[in-house]
């Protein structure tokens, strides 16, 4: 049957009919039991043959599993095959030259490579000629059906198939939005930009017992992910046909407020920039309360291998270390107490303008942040579409069009680059004139605790520290790590300088030399910018300094006044 509804019918209850009177009249025993069926099976596209249950008879027939003189009986020959002559010629030949009998019930004809006459041979061409003339009709017929409704696609709906979160109004004249579902849908897409990974949401949406928008009963990560693509959130709806492959393919443009639009392009595009973000530094679960801010940038600096999260335990606390002195790889074992390393780096590094993030009390930063965001995932969209683009062009697919296409889109990178620049020059601005937050240690300290205390709202805490570590990942491109400072760089050094020495007043100074310099731990951020920023914090307090060096070349101390950078030992 060429489509699941004929099931409905009595296609099937016909056909089943006519075998078993054809077998009954001629003492033939019907293979019940055997029994295959191409439902919904394309005949005019060969499906059948290729994948369906007709290939698989013949596979048996020319394995010897269906015995010689066997009957295949079928209503008539277009239901083996509704191809070109050729080929259903060819499929006609394949079937009775293997010795098995082809028998078409309308009219009681038996094909049989012994006793085929050369009339039959006419009969049976003229027959399979008429049902592809039938069929590559219908076929023009419907896609001309469906180019039309493409065409009409801007003035009203082509279809009740829409998204799971619209539903066709009542005089098909528009969709409209399903509340519930929508606001499942911002949602995801509000998380997903402020750094929610779908994992997260996904458990998310399951622990609330949020129902699904099919016949699933839980909410999948790749459902999640499909959302998260889906451009018709703003509205647009690519018109697609079916190739002769049987895969979908783009047709034309996409139609612009096809769909009622449900986000912005703004945030469509700064969750683009989030996913891609956190492909890049790392996925996965981050823990409760994402445990580890620095994940995928925290670097040791006397290896230069990655500083991970240490959980050891309620009463051992929490630290980074060393990934390669974790498993005994020979770099230095020392750890640094997690929560005095995040204190110091949201206390000393301003440019992560942590109260911008966390009281949201400043809505032109907020607003300059998030259209950085959202240019940086636009222009994330346009290097992937220029990366298809290419590809096409290796292959010669339609090159003028191919090329006019990639120079729309370098035309924009080069305009959404302008503009991003524009912005973080903005973002920079602001940052060099507004200072005043960090004269107040108080209110540092009160709005790290807020970030690293555990609150009523478990998924606000989630929430506030995803944006903060996605905020981390934007501006920073480098964070070294020193958990005790330069001394095991400079041990060999002053072996080397002792081996040298010329007797003992040479090794006393030597000695001397090693107590008056002190090494502190520190950490150094390069950032984005180009910037860079040295900070000690203080072995008892971590939010305090003994000095910080901006850009290695201004030094100051905990009070602000200007000291000589640290001694450096090398």
């Amino acid at each position: 049957m060429s489509t699941d509804s004929q099931l409905k019918g009595h296609s099937r209850q016909r056909q089943l009919e006519k075998s078993t009177a054809y077998a009954k009249a001629h003492g033939l025993e019907l293979a019940d039991k055997s029994q295959l069926e191409d439902i919904g099976v394309s005949a005019f596209k060969g499906d059948n043959v290729k994948g369906g249950a007709l290939g698989q008879f013949l596979e048996a027939v020319e394995n010897g599993r269906v015995p010689l003189g066997s009957y295949l009986l079928v209503e008539s020959l277009d239901r083996l095959s509704r191809q070109e002559v050729l080929k259903s010629l060819s499929l006609f030949l394949r079937i009775v030259q293997s010795g098995t009998n082809l028998v078409t019930l309308q009219d009681g004809r038996v094909y049989s490579a012994e006793h085929i006459e050369l009339p039959e041979l006419i009969f049976s061409l003229t027959i399979m000629s008429r049902a592809h003339e039938e069929s590559q009709l219908k076929s023009e017929r419907v896609g001309a059906a469906w180019a039309n409704k493409r065409s009409q696609a801007n003035l009203r709906p082509m279809t009740k198939l829409c998204p799971a979160w619209l539903r066709l109004a009542k005089d098909r004249s528009r969709y409209e939005e399903i509340q519930e579902k929508a606001g499942v849908v911002r949602s995801i897409f509000e998380d997903t930009a402020a750094g929610i990974g779908s994992y997260v949401i996904t458990n998310r949406l399951n622990k609330k017992r949020v129902p699904t928008f099919g016949r699933s009963k839980f909410w999948q990560r790749s459902y999640v992910a499909k959302i998260l693509s889906s451009r018709a959130v703003v509205g647009e709806y690519q018109p697609c046909k079916i190739s002769a492959e049987g895969k979908r393919e783009p047709v034309g443009r996409p139609i612009q407020d096809y769909y009622p639009r449900l986000i912005s392009d703004e945030l469509f595009f700064r969750a683009r920039q989030a996913r891609s973000q956190r492909r890049v530094d790392g996925r996965g679960r981050k823990g409760k309360y994402v445990s580890n801010l620095f994940s995928g940038i925290a670097e040791c600096a006397y290896c230069h291998h990655p500083m991970v999260f240490e959980n050891k335990g309620q009463k051992g606390g929490t630290f980074l270390v060393c990934s390669r002195a974790k498993r005994g790889l020979g770099c230095v074992t020392t750890r640094w107490r997690y929560d005095h390393f995040e204190a110091s780096f949201l206390a000393f590094v301003e440019q992560l303008d942590l109260p911008t993030l966390i009281r949201d009390d400043d809505s032109k930063k907020k607003a300059l942040d998030e259209a950085i965001q959202a240019l940086q995932g636009e222009l994330i969209s346009l290097r992937d579409e220029m990366e298809k683009a290419y590809q096409l062009l290796k292959i010669n697919s339609a090159l003028e069009i191919v090329a006019e296409k990639l120079g729309t889109l370098q035309k924009r990178v080069q305009e959404l680059g302008a503009q991003l620049n524009e912005k973080e020059a903005e973002r920079q601005s602001l940052e060099a004139t507004e200072s005043e937050f960090y004269q107040s240690k108080a209110e540092i300290k009160s709005l790290i605790a807020r970030l690293q205390t555990p609150g009523v709202g478990e998924g606000d805490l989630y929430k506030l520290r995803s944006q903060v570590a996605a905020r981390i990942k934007a501006i920073v491109k480098a964070l070294i790590v020193a958990p005790l400072g330069e001394a095991p760089r400079s041990e060999m050094l002053w072996r080397d300088m002792e081996a040298m020495a010329d007797g003992p007043a040479e090794l006393a100074e030597i000695a001397e030399l090693k107590r008056t310099v002190v090494d502190t731990r520190y950490f150094g951020v390069g950032f984005a910018n180009g910037h860079t920023l040295h900070v000690h914090p203080n072995k008892e307090d971590p939010l305090k300094f003994d000095w910080k060096t901006v850009d290695l070349m201004t030094s100051s101390g905990p009070d602000g006044e200007l000291v000589p950078p640290p001694q450096p030992r090398r």
